[in-house]
């Protein structure tokens, strides 16, 4: 053998194996455009090991069949499966990867020649993921909607550093063990009436954890087939898989209200406007679709100005959306909602009058839900204190004190089929019964047990403290302070949970006591001050608006929309007082 043969074959040798690949392709009725995906990706030639799994999801229109008569050079494996959605349709493709990268593509991606080797490339330069660089196909049709996506491309360049809304499943790769690491798509971002941002959440961890590179080399180009019925019908799933967003990380609320155009002067001047006003989004909406029909049969297919006119009414509808769920306009208020035992047993006397029925409690969900309420879940509240995160128009936060054992019951039947989600506050030392309402002639009743606590944080009910025995902290010496605040918490951590807020034992505090639950590592302290909390509120003396026995109808109503004039006309000391302050206050303000 020669010389120059023996270095070759050390130099092929000493080359590091070329990365195994498993392509996966969700598609739901695109038939003849996720076929000319997969046929581009058998004409490429790479040294590795490859396979393409596609999951119908439920295609009606022969995908399954016309995949299989393809001929492919490697492994091709076609899944079919109900429609579910893309994002489980992705799981249960990587759940049967054999390779060692798992390549996403949307299937109207036709991937360019070299796509393998710009990705290995990344991969043999030490990435866990890598996004690549999307351009517009030119066998797409030639209308102003394919148009707008190539407009749209040039201007959303990935720049540095990545975001979470840089990270688009339209392509892109990870590690196999990256993937399983960090359990794969969130499917609730593509079911059940949503249809976004399931890329952009993983993007949030996966960027937090690990090595994300952006290769502008590795291409696919998009065959954009999308009409126009279809991407307006696509405007309440928008809407939907955003707030879903929102609130899974409400510290990127702003991020992606920005992205989505919130502070463009169109959007501001126009967009929300029209979509405040009855009617004007649903006709808008149609003429939208209809304009653009008519427009695709004409020489006008390719108009700017068409296709200026049919973003706008998208744009419309989309605002619409988001406004018809409660958000934009967003607020920087939230009503917290105090409530104790939901029980049917009430004190025939009168003197139980923090115990609401279930059924009033059940009208006031559904009244403050008829109102345009918005309930709001813990993390994005604490999001609100920690990011200053934007609420809904009308945010309302469900609290329950001292931990009685039928808020289990309620968690379960009542908040949980609503999808509403609440704080309790949890006494870590308590004694068998609420025996500190006993003076006051309140009936006993049980409380939550340690079991019981814990299975009610598998109901979406954050567990919070309320101290250790239920007593008047400003009452105690500064050691036992410490042993009610810190101690709830040493006792809740050995339950498995790590509480984020605390609640004062009948709303009374001081100052050391403020400190106190702030020194614990607490976010947040809640009082019951009757009225909203604003960006002018301390953290550690929140207030909250306390519901009682005898807030029903008119009452309840007038209490959650203007709960300080309630409190003023039910406690003219408390008003008077105000105006004693008020003096003060205002010479204060102005130095």
């Amino acid at each position: 053998m020669s010389h120059a043969a023996i270095e070759t074959m050390q130099a092929t040798s000493a080359r590091p194996a070329s990365p195994s690949f498993s392509i996966v392709i969700p598609t739901y009725q695109r038939r003849d455009v996720v076929c000319a995906a997969v046929r581009a990706l058998t004409e490429i030639d790479y040294p590795g090991d490859r396979e393409v799994i596609v999951v119908v999801d439920g295609s009606t229109d022969g995908t399954a069949d016309s995949l299989r008569q393809i001929g492919c050079p490697f492994a091709l494996r076609v899944i079919e499966q109900p429609n579910s959605g893309a994002a489980r349709a992705r799981n249960r493709g990587a759940a049967q990867a054999r390779n060692d990268i798992l390549l996403f593509l949307d299937d109207d991606m036709i991937a360019d020649p070299g796509i393998f080797d710009e990705h290995a490339r990344s991969y043999g330069s030490g990435a866990d993921a890598v996004v690549g660089d999307t351009l517009l196909d030119p066998e797409s049709p030639r209308n102003f909607l394919a148009d707008s996506i190539r407009a749209w491309i040039d201007a959303a360049r990935i720049g540095a550093p990545l975001t979470a809304f840089d990270v688009w499943t339209g392509q892109l790769s990870m590690r196999r063990s990256v993937f399983e690491e960090l359990g794969g798509f969130d499917e609730t971002f593509t079911s059940d009436g949503a249809f976004a941002n399931e890329d952009a959440d993983l993007g949030v961890e996966l960027l937090s954890r690990f090595k994300v590179e952006h290769n502008p080399a590795a291409i696919a180009r998009q065959r954009y087939v999308v009409g126009p019925g279809e991407l307006m019908a696509r405007t309440p799933l928008w809407a939907s898989g955003d707030i879903r967003f929102v609130t899974k990380h409400p510290e990127l609320t702003r991020d992606l209200f920005v992205a989505r155009g919130a502070t463009q002067r169109r959007t501001r001047f126009l967009y929300r406007p029209l979509a405040a006003i009855p009617l004007v989004p649903r006709l808008l909406r149609r003429l939208g679709v209809w304009v653009a029909n008519v427009a695709f049969r004409t020489p006008l297919r390719s108009s700017r100005t068409l296709a200026r006119f049919f973003d706008a009414t998208k744009s419309v509808s989309c605002w619409y959306e988001l406004r018809k769920r409660g958000w934009f306009p967003t607020s920087e208020r939230v009503l917290v909602l105090c409530y104790h035992s939901i029980d049917c047993q009430a004190a025939a006397d009168g003197t139980d009058r923090f115990n609401v029925s279930p059924k009033s409690f059940e009208r006031q969900l559904d009244q403050l839900l008829a109102r345009g309420f918005t309930f709001i879940t813990p993390g994005l509240f604490a999001s609100y204190l920690l990011h200053n995160a934007p609420m809904p128009r009308r945010a309302v936060l469900l609290t329950f004190d001292d931990g009685y054992a039928d808020l289990l019951t309620i968690a379960r039947y009542v908040l949980r089929p609503r999808g509403i989600e609440a704080l309790a506050f949890v006494l870590t030392r308590p004694p068998d019964s609420n025996e500190w309402d006993a003076l006051a002639g309140t009936p006993r009743r049980r409380l939550l047990t340690p079991g019981q606590v814990k299975e009610l944080a598998t109901l979406g009910i954050e567990i919070a403290a309320h101290g250790r025995t239920h007593r008047e902290l400003p009452r105690l010496t500064t050691t036992d302070v410490q042993n009610e605040v810190e101690g709830s918490t040493e006792d809740l951590a050995k339950l498995g949970l790590k509480p984020r807020f605390f609640a004062y034992p009948y709303g009374e505090l001081n100052t050391d006591s403020m400190t106190a639950v702030s020194e614990a590592g607490f976010i947040g302290g809640f009082g019951v001050e009757a009225r909203w909390t604003t960006r002018r509120s301390d953290p550690f003396n929140l207030p909250r608006v306390v519901v009682q026995a005898g807030d029903r109808g008119w009452r309840f109503r007038f209490k959650t929309r203007a709960p300080t004039i309630y409190n003023w006309l039910a406690h003219p000391d408390e008003l008077a007082g105000y105006i004693m302050r008020l003096p003060a206050r205002l010479v204060g303000g102005r130095s």
